[in-house]
């Protein structure tokens, strides 16, 4: 069941017209408005800089430096979302979790479809860890992670650094991850939530996949050949969420891999519940165990 104070919040539904491209700007326009309203939080130190061409954003909330570092990647289905509409978001993780967090804003579709977006996430975090230091950072503590599609390019650039021979990030934070776009698994018929509808789903997996197969490891992880040598996982799912079931099979999958891997459903809250706002209790208190748990893998006192 879908927490009472969310339900108030998000109303009732409101019928809406196929996704296709020529809708996304007008998506964007109308989340853009809608993130505008939503509360953020002052930190210390809020700077928009040039990650080797690619826009990030870094968070810096009060504390003695050198602050261990989140690069978190931005949920909106690969085609939306950018660094203003998720800044109440950053500014939120950073606050609570004390540490700076690196807001990436990498290309979405379907004017860039796969491997863009991946690429771009590849670049700012490659640059992240050289610039660690210069950002007031501890190269020795960056941890990656992301929302829905965010979780899936951090999903996706585990496999790549991993097959790349380069080293891990200390973790990985998967929130209501997509992971494999097959979308067969039984929450997708099995929950309904208007707006995440299956064709929905499948309209954002044609833009982001273009002229690949969304077979393809780095567009759904699950389908990687192996999955062992990988960064310990935090998959959180929601219990609300078509997509739960794949998060949680894919939990299953890293810790049969012998990752190092915490799963845990929260109860009441619908994908992409970290873009409602912090005042509705249950929306703060998933911000609370995020943080927690950032805290605990990133060694914040």
């Amino acid at each position: 069941m879908l927490d009472k104070e969310i339900a108030a919040f998000v109303g009732e539904p409101v019928p809406l017209p196929p996704l296709t491209p020529e809708l996304v700007p007008m998506i964007r326009a109308h989340m853009a408005m809608s993130a505008g309203a939503m509360p953020g939080v002052e930190l210390a130190d809020v700077r928009d800089l040039d990650a080797d061409g690619v826009p990030v954003r870094l968070y810096v909330p009060a504390g003695e430096g050198p602050l261990p570092l989140l690069l978190f990647l931005h949920g909106g289905g690969w085609m939306l979302g950018d660094l203003d509409t998720h800044d109440a978001m950053h500014r939120h993780i950073a606050d609570r979790a004390g540490c700076a967090v690196l807001g990436v804003g990498y290309r979405l579709a379907p004017e860039h479809p796969f491997p863009a977006g991946l690429d771009d996430v590849t670049t700012a975090f490659a640059w992240a860890r050289r610039e660690a230091a210069a950002l007031g950072c501890d190269p020795a503590r960056i941890g990656l992670g992301g929302e829905s599609a965010g979780a899936n390019l951090t999903a996706a650039l585990t496999l790549r650094l991993r097959d790349g021979g380069e080293a891990q990030p200390l973790f990985q934070l998967l929130v209501h991850p997509a992971t494999d776009l097959d979308m067969a698994l039984p929450s997708m018929s099995e929950i309904e939530v208007p707006g995440l509808t299956r064709d929905y789903l499948e309209a954002c997996r044609s833009m982001y996949c273009g002229d690949t197969s969304f077979e393809h490891p780095l567009i759904s992880p699950m389908y990687a050949a192996r999955h062992d040598g990988l960064a310990p996982a935090i998959v959180l799912t929601a219990s609300e969420d078509p997509l739960r079931d794949d998060g949680e099979a894919y939990a299953g999958l890293l810790a049969r891999a012998g990752v190092e891997t915490l799963v845990c459903r929260l109860p009441g809250l619908p994908h992409g519940f970290l873009f409602l706002p912090v005042t509705i209790p249950a929306v703060s208190r998933s911000f609370d165990l995020i943080a927690r748990l950032v805290r605990r893998y990133l060694a914040v006192d």
